[in-house]
């Protein structure tokens, strides 16, 4: 098993590592807590199924945002 720190998820994902945190705090991505500092880990395997399960299916279209209407 590969665990990888928040840093290297965030890199490889391109990503900054407040998302990967956020990420986690979600339940989207499974980490774990280690050592007396409780720093985080996220298994390589964890991270590949959570890039999966984001993957876009070729009949989804993609709308773009659509600009906010500044109240009155």
């Amino acid at each position: 098993m590969k665990l990888l720190t928040v840093s290297e998820v965030a890199k490889t994902m391109k990503v900054s590592e407040k998302t990967v945190r956020r990420l986690i705090k979600r339940g989207d991505l499974p980490a774990y807590r280690l050592g007396e500092r409780g720093q985080l880990r996220i298994e390589e395997g964890e991270l590949e199924r959570y890039v999966l399960s984001q993957r876009v299916r070729p009949n989804e279209v993609l709308k773009p945002q659509q600009p906010v209407e500044p109240s009155e």
